[in-house]
């Protein structure tokens, strides 16, 4: 999603939130392994992801499921690099061209760590809404992900740093910054809300994303009653989960034939 200042003439489309905050307001819970980021990400990039066990221990500690989450971290923060959409495009890859492309912005992040946990029992939620900094009134549009310790503080899930700094406590930040909401979905209906608006072959078609709404067994909230928006969102997820089962789909298909050929 482009990053636009609402209250300045400054535009902040080419970088990302951990660009323009992390250093200042990442959370480190303990020491860094790695000392050198432009080292890690080099790692990266050539070997496979740097690793940071200090770190692991703790999401393990902090989180249901936490040595899940740390892989799934580790991707987004070390492995793709931010990547700003052309203006108007606003396309959201699936994790599977994520993966491939090694880029994104910030939707691209939030799917792709969604769907290293997506069959987990996770407390989280995906938003969509708007980030406003304190000091300097700027305003940009933004998704991120919301995860929930085990004793249910909120943290927020920040990708693209290249450290050790992007799972954060809401409560350290909350006087920095403010974080507006449109649409929330809560993690685990995220794959049944979608389903819902995918045609099912047995079943024929499902709900239309504005009945989804109204409907109460879906838990997920709405900030304002901008229906255009919700429904764009619905409809982007919608044509998003397709592509990508597909591809999915199709690379499953790929390597069975090629176990069968050895």
């Amino acid at each position: 999603m482009l990053l636009t200042g609402m209250y300045c003439t400054k535009s902040f489309a080419d970088v990302s939130y951990a660009d323009l905050f992390l250093d200042r307001r990442g959370y480190k819970p303990v020491e860094d392994t790695w000392l050198d980021k432009s080292f890690a990400a080099r790692f990266a990039r050539e070997k496979g992801f740097p690793d940071n066990q200090l770190y692991k221990e703790w999401c393990i500690n902090t989180f249901k499921n936490g040595e899940q989450i740390y892989e799934a971290y580790k991707e987004i923060a070390f492995y793709i690099d931010y990547r700003a959409e052309a203006l108007k495009t606003d396309y959201w890859q699936t994790p599977f061209e994520t993966r491939q492309s090694r880029q994104g912005d910030c939707e691209d992040s939030v799917f792709l760590f969604f769907s290293k946990l997506s069959e987990l029992d996770i407390d989280g939620d995906i938003i969509w809404g708007w980030v406003v900094d304190g000091s300097s009134s700027i305003t940009f549009a933004h998704v991120w992900y919301q995860l929930f310790d085990k004793r249910g503080s909120p943290y927020i899930v920040e990708g693209f740093s290249k450290d050790w700094n992007g799972i954060i406590p809401l409560e350290t930040i909350t006087g920095l910054e403010e974080r507006v909401p449109t649409l929330m979905l809560s993690h685990g209906q995220v794959n049944h809300v979608v389903d819902e608006m995918i045609p099912i072959p047995d079943y024929g078609h499902g709900q239309e994303a504005a009945e989804c709404s109204e409907d109460a067994q879906f838990r997920w909230s709405a900030y304002f009653s901008n229906t255009s928006t919700i429904k764009e969102i619905f409809h982007k997820l919608h044509d998003m989960f397709i592509r990508y089962r597909e591809q999915m789909h199709n690379y499953c298909l790929s390597g069975a034939k090629e176990s069968l050929s050895r």
